[in-house]
Parts: C-alpha cells; sequence; structure tokens
C-alpha cells in the first residue's frame, strides 16, 4: 500500500475519444428534474391541434378517485428497500394531490393500469421552454366536456425576445419506429412515432404543429380549407420569426428508426390549430395577439397506449405522460407534486447526478419497477441538501439491496442482517453530515456460493493495517472494495474482504498523489483494470483486478466535465461502472468499462 499525500488533484485521461456532435440546443441534465418553469408571457387561450377525440369532447367528466393502489414494486430477482433516515423516505405516489384528477369515468381503469415499462423522456432539451397547456386545458373548467378535452400536454418557451425565433428543437421521447410523418390541416406537420418496452409494452408519442421548411408551411396554408388560416397564408406576416426557415425541416421521414433524445424535428405553429388561435376571422392577429413574439409557436404533444378495456384491442387511448390529469396547471408538472396516477416521464436520467436524494426516494420504483437495477450510489452533501450520483442500468444479474446515507450503526446493522441472508456489499461510499460524522451508501449484492465476506468501516490506519495482514497477507483474501475517508481530521476506511474470489489477483493504493495515482494507473493499465476509485481530499486511491477489456477512469470533473465524459464515452458502447460525488457535490470520479 502506498500513502502518499499531494496538495493537488487531477484528470486522468485513458485514452482518446471522438468529437462529442454539436446538438441543435445545449443539453443541460439538470432539466428533468429542475422546477417547472411558469410562462412570463400571455399565453393564447383556445383548441389547438387536430379534433380531439370522442372520448376527450363528448362525455361528462368528473372528478374520481384513482383505483390505482400502493403496491411495493419488487421485480423479479431483486430485493430493494431505501435507507428510513434520508432526508425524505419515499412516498407513496398517492394522498396528498396537487389537484384532483377530472377524467373519463370510462377510461378511469385504463389510466390506472398504465405505468413506464421503459424511460420516456420530455420531448425537448431547452431551458428556455416550459409547459403552456396541461392534458386539460386550464382556462376552461366546464363540466359538459365540449372544451375541456385537450388530450396533450402544450410546450413552449417561457418568454421570447424581441427578434428572437420562438423555435425550440423537438427530441423523440425513446427508441423507437417512425410510423407516420404527414401534414393535417389541424395539426399542420405532424410525427408519430411508436416505442417498445423490453417487455413488448408499446407506447406512440405524436407531435404537432412541427416546422417543415418556410416555402413548404406556406404553401400547405395557402391550400388550406380553414379560410382564416388561409387568409393569413395569404396577406399576413412573411416574417421567419413565425414561419421558420427553409433550413428548418423535419429530419425523418416514415420508418425510420429513432434513439430516445434524437433530434428529430423544430417547434412550429402550423396547421389552423396553431397559428389559427391568435388570428381573427379575416387572418389578421387578435387584438389580444397583436404584437405577439412568439407567434403560437409551440409543440402540442400526445402521448397513447393501447385501449386494455374489453372489446377496444385495436385503440389506442391519449394519456396524461405525468399522471396529473386536472386543470389545476403548471404546479402539478412538478416533480415534487404528488400525481394520482403513473408519471410516465422519466424524473431524472437513469445514469444521473446532481439529482436532490429526496427525488430518488420518491421516484424509486419508476426504474427499479421496470426491471432495472442501481449500479452505482454515491451521496454527497452541499449545503443542506443531499445530492446523489448514480446509474440504474437493465440486464444486473441477480438479488440485491440497496440503502443510503446511513449512520455507521444503522450501516453495521445492515451488514449483519444482509449478511445472514448471503449478501455482501458490492459498492460503498461516504460522506459527512452536518456535524462531521460519517453517512454510508451502499449496494448488496447475493455473494457467490461458497465465498466468505469480511467487512469493516470506521477504521483508522494502524487497524485497517491490522485486518490487511490478517486477510491478506496471511490467509490470502482479496479486497474487492475499498474507500479511505476523513472524520475529524482523521482518515479512516471502509473495506470489503472476500476468499475465493476466482481470479489472478488484485492491487490496492490508497492516499496517493495524482502524479503518482497516474503513474501507477500506467503502470497497470495494460493487465489490470480499475474497478473502484475513491477521492478523499487531495489523495486517490483504487482497486485494479484482472483487466478484461478496455475501460475509461476519469477524476477531479466538474458536473459539466462529467456530463462531457459520460456523453462520450456511452457512444463508444462504455457503461459506468462507478461514481463518486464529493466536494460539496462539486467534483466527480467515474469508471467506464464494457
Amino acid at each position: 500500500m502506498k500513502k502518499l499525500i499531494s496538495a493537488a488533484a487531477a484528470l486522468l485521461i485513458v485514452f482518446n475519444v471522438s468529437a462529442q456532435v454539436q446538438q441543435e440546443e445545449i443539453h443541460s441534465s439538470e432539466l428533468l428534474y429542475q422546477k417547472t418553469k411558469r410562462p412570463t408571457m400571455v399565453i393564447p387561450e383556445g383548441p389547438d391541434g387536430d379534433t380531439p377525440p370522442a372520448q376527450l369532447r363528448a362525455v361528462k367528466f368528473k372528478t374520481v378517485t384513482p383505483t390505482r393502489k400502493v403496491v411495493k414494486l419488487t421485480p423479479a430477482q431483486q430485493l430493494i428497500v431505501t435507507e428510513a433516515d434520508a432526508p425524505i423516505a419515499m412516498r407513496a405516489m398517492t394522498g396528498n394531490f396537487c389537484a384532483s384528477p377530472v377524467v373519463d369515468e370510462a377510461l378511469e381503469p385504463v389510466y390506472a393500469s398504465v405505468k413506464a415499462h421503459m424511460p420516456l423522456f420530455l420531448p425537448y432539451k431547452s431551458s428556455k421552454v416550459g409547459v403552456w397547456q396541461g392534458f386539460y386545458y386550464s382556462w376552461d373548467k366546464n363540466e359538459d366536456g365540449a372544451k375541456d378535452g385537450h388530450g396533450a400536454i402544450d410546450y413552449g418557451k417561457t418568454g421570447v425576445e424581441a427578434n428572437e425565433d420562438p423555435t425550440f428543437g423537438v427530441y423523440a421521447i425513446a427508441p423507437g419506429k417512425v410510423i407516420d410523418v404527414y401534414w393535417s390541416n389541424g395539426g399542420g406537420n405532424i410525427i408519430t412515432i411508436e416505442h417498445t418496452a423490453p417487455n413488448g409494452y408499446k407506447y406512440r408519442s405524436t407531435y404537432l404543429h412541427l416546422r417543415n421548411g418556410y416555402d413548404n408551411d406556406r404553401a400547405n396554408a395557402k391550400n388550406s380549407p380553414s379560410d382564416k388560416y388561409k387568409k393569413f397564408a395569404n396577406n399576413g406576416t412573411t416574417s421567419q420569426l413565425c414561419w421558420g426557415t427553409n433550413a428548418q425541416k423535419i429530419k425523418v421521414k416514415k420508418d425510420d428508426w429513432v434513439q430516445a433524445g434524437q433530434f428529430i424535428a423544430y417547434a412550429g405553429n402550423t396547421g389552423s390549430g396553431g397559428i389559427g388561435v391568435i388570428l381573427d376571422d379575416d387572418g389578421t392577429f387578435t387584438s389580444k395577439h397583436e404584437n405577439t413574439r412568439s407567434f403560437n409557436v409551440h409543440l402540442h404533444y400526445e402521448t397513447r397506449v393501447k385501449d386494455t378495456r374489453a372489446g377496444h384491442a385495436n385503440d389506442w387511448v391519449l394519456v396524461d405522460p405525468y399522471g396529473a390529469y386536472n386543470h389545476a396547471g403548471v404546479d402539478c408538472y412538478d416533480l415534487e407534486a404528488n400525481s394520482p396516477y403513473a408519471r410516465l416521464y422519466a424524473p431524472f436520467y437513469p445514469s444521473f447526478h446532481n439529482v436532490p436524494l429526496d427525488l430518488v426516494n420518491k421516484y424509486w420504483g419508476y426504474y427499479t419497477g421496470m426491471g432495472m437495477g442501481l449500479q452505482t450510489i454515491s451521496v454527497d452533501k452541499a449545503g443542506s441538501t443531499l445530492f446523489s450520483a448514480g446509474s440504474f442500468q437493465w440486464g444486473l444479474p441477480g438479488a440485491w439491496y440497496a440503502r443510503f446515507y446511513m449512520t455507521a450503526d444503522t450501516y453495521q446493522q445492515y451488514f449483519t442482517q444482509y449478511g445472514k441472508q448471503g449478501f455482501r456489499p458490492r459498492q460503498i461510499s461516504v460522506t459527512n453530515d452536518g456535524s462531521g460524522n460519517p453517512r454510508f451508501s451502499a449496494i448488496w449484492e447475493k455473494a457467490p456460493a461458497g465465498q466468505a465476506t469480511y467487512a469493516v468501516h470506521n477504521r483508522d490506519d494502524a487497524n485497517f493495517l491490522a485486518v490487511w495482514k490478517d486477510y491478506v497477507t496471511t490467509k490470502k483474501w482479496h479486497v474487492q472494495e475499498h474507500i479511505d475517508y476523513t472524520v475529524n481530521g482523521k482518515r479512516l476506511h471502509a473495506a470489503v474482504f472476500v476468499n475465493k474470489p476466482n481470479d489472478n489477483g488484485f492491487y490496492m493504493y490508497y492516499g496517493m498523489s495524482a502524479t503518482d495515482f497516474d503513474k501507477k494507473f500506467d503502470e497497470l493499465y495494460k493487465n489490470w483494470e480499475l474497478t473502484s476509485i475513491n477521492v478523499n481530499g487531495n489523495t486517490v486511491g483504487g482497486v485494479w483486478r484482472p483487466k478484461k477489456s478496455n475501460y475509461a477512469a476519469f477524476y477531479g470533473m466538474t458536473s459539466a466535465g462529467y456530463q462531457t465524459r459520460f456523453d462520450e464515452l456511452a457512444g463508444q458502447g462504455l457503461r459506468l461502472v462507478k461514481v463518486q460525488n464529493y466536494s460539496d457535490n462539486g467534483r466527480f470520479s467515474a469508471i467506464w468499462a464494457k
């Protein structure tokens, strides 16, 4: 073991990575869980898109009590719990709703059966965009159902400056096949994509009012059966801020396969339901919107699922991807709001960082409920908030437990409890609470048959060296996981020792300067793979095991730097193996491998 201390941290670059493809807009990793933005401008009041389906126009809507029951999501082969003393314990997604749901009573059983079977993401990436209208129009609360129906979510910029193009990029919510690209008088340019989850469950996403080139869109409008839309196309503004440019065209065609987050089009106001709601019958802007800067450029977005009712096997039902189904407006779309039905949009990305731990707890069932497992987790404190970084992934073998922000006594309690069930810690991270005491987050895995485990924590250097001599030097056990951390100025250790590891040895170093760590990394890289990395103050350490494939490791990364590296390495087919957030959630270390 080396115990070298340096005052500097470094970023370790393992191999060259390909250049990041420039996106149309800056991607914000915080976008999924930031507070829903309120528009600062007047939002047009009036129906948009194609004519709403019959069930949204011709039935009476009622306030109902959702039939969805609170169930503990425990996918096969997985045992999942969260730490009770985390800042906010996992909350049931029922009760204390933002507003009571208002739904078609006949469709309520369908709404109640809907859940996320695959991650679905917001159809935009611009931080300037927010919700304009929800699944039911907030400006019309009639009980007769004649005008209530929207069946979609409207997204648009929450404010538009003078001479600013009001458009924004539109992105596929999930991987899938483009099943239609067409023009409709009401909805303008429309794209529909079908998404199939690993278990075969299907969703359809539809994007309306898109731009598809200045000349094309004006030509379609000039032939519109809607008189005021036709008049506007012939006699109204020719501004590209309204109509877009010839370069702003749809980027996909029917039968294309797309990836989650792939750019597909630009938002617009095409179709009589797009620009039409701010026009008078003579094709001029209404007095309320005569000085509009947005030109009602927005995305009308729809989510559909197969109808589960008897006799409706071939029908698709519009559903609220937020699970809100009410008139209460923007607040009901915040992640902090409890929705009466299942939320389909991902609350954060499967591989995430800078996410408050209370949101991981609250939406614990989103990824675990679709069968994804927790590969890695780290918790660090910044101010009064606990932030988490981690990764839910498909295909992780075996059963597992995860607990966060535990005291040393609680960690010992669960280590003993799970050990009796044949589980051992696989990954450990430590942060300090407000009093400087260590708090542990850990993932347990099922230990291989016949393989014993011995784990320690809060051991000082002398005690840890004694354990090392006993288990490694004398008994020839291996170290599977090791971290060192500082409490009241003293370095402490947590580690997992195993016998019969079924490989050809290991290396472990801690307390190294950045320079020495980099040298050791270069020395071992050819034959040894870094499987655990840990930064403690300005020192670095890690555990190496026999190399299986190419991999990458970085440390000292800022949040933006970590996101950049993640995007680059994910594009090369590497998955996140371990992540650590530290220095008041300001820095990150991570390992990626095949």
